[in-house]
């Protein structure tokens, strides 16, 4: 006699095929969930200090490297956010143009608060992406990468390149000898080479960054910035304190970089990056974005 249920309670068998979808679908969130614990723990499990969160760390053990490629930019969480007492910390970075004046000095741009204008425009998302943050992750990891140089390496790091008076804007190729000093005058002044190469990396995506948002901002009206391109970019990275209502903000603790050329890496698009930061801009309030703060390079 056949056991087989007739009728309409009768249950389909599983397909083979439906049956391997799932399970490949539980093994990517069984390996997504490992990844994710790992990433966010404290570092003494994937040899990395433990004293701020891990996204803020040097990218150096072999686990990191490889949890880096499925973790970020998308996943990028510190453990600090599973703590009892999170940290309430931010980071902000601000960049600049450099420009040459009219008796060939140098005259700096209105700084421009490029974490402001993500954050302001990402408000009321209610799953903001990581990817549309960038500042924020780039101003973390330069001043990770910035603490972990000696003293006298640091004064380094806080030295602009020099100012090429009324000279057109050298080429990207032109630049690269700028951090190649500067990379040598860091391993002189008793950086680490692995503190070293991680802090130029640092310096440089800086550097893109700043290049690209200074031509993506409209000229101030003021006509501080109004010029064609800038000679320079200078960026400032800071971390502060995020507190309740009513309580007192202490001061940020901020570190004004030197001044670098402008410089543009592969694979940036200058057109996309230029259409989406002016959108954000829109979102913002357009020119509120710039903060009046000038001064020497």
């Amino acid at each position: 006699m056949s056991t087989a249920r007739e009728g309409p309670d009768a249950v389909a068998p599983v397909s083979p095929r439906r049956r391997v979808a799932v399970l490949a679908v539980w093994a990517v969130l069984a390996t997504h969930l490992v990844a994710t614990l790992l990433w966010t723990a404290p570092g003494r499990l994937t040899g990395q200090p433990d004293d701020e969160p891990l996204s803020d760390q040097p990218v150096t053990s072999v686990a990191r490297r490889a949890l880096a490629t499925w973790m970020t930019p998308v996943f990028d969480q510190g453990w600090s956010l599973f703590a009892p007492e999170p940290r309430h910390v931010d980071h902000v970075l601000r960049v600049r143009g450099v420009y040459a004046g009219e008796d060939g000095e140098p005259v700096a741009g209105p700084w421009i608060d490029a974490t402001a204008v993500e954050t302001r425009a990402l408000t009321g998302h209610l799953l903001p992406a990581a990817t549309e943050r960038p500042a924020r992750r780039l101003a973390a990891e330069a001043r990770s990468a910035y603490l972990e140089l000696p003293g006298d390496a640091r004064l380094v790091a806080l030295r602009s390149a020099a100012f090429p008076g009324r000279g057109p804007v050298p080429p990207d190729a032109a630049a690269d000898p700028v951090w190649a000093a500067l990379h040598a005058d860091l391993l002189d002044s008793g950086a680490a080479p692995e503190a070293a190469d991680r802090y130029l990396a640092a310096d440089r995506a800086l550097a893109a960054y700043a290049t690209q948002v200074v031509a993506a901002t409209p000229p101030d009206p003021a006509g501080t910035a109004a010029h064609d391109s800038p000679v320079l970019v200078q960026t400032s990275v800071a971390r502060r304190e995020v507190v309740l209502p009513g309580e007192a903000e202490p001061a940020p603790s901020e570190t004004v970089l030197g001044a670098r050329p402008p410089l543009r890496l592969p694979g940036q698009d200058d057109d996309a990056f230029a259409s989406a930061w002016r959108r954000l801009l829109g979102l913002a309030g357009g020119g509120a974005a710039r903060a009046g703060r000038d001064g020497d390079p």
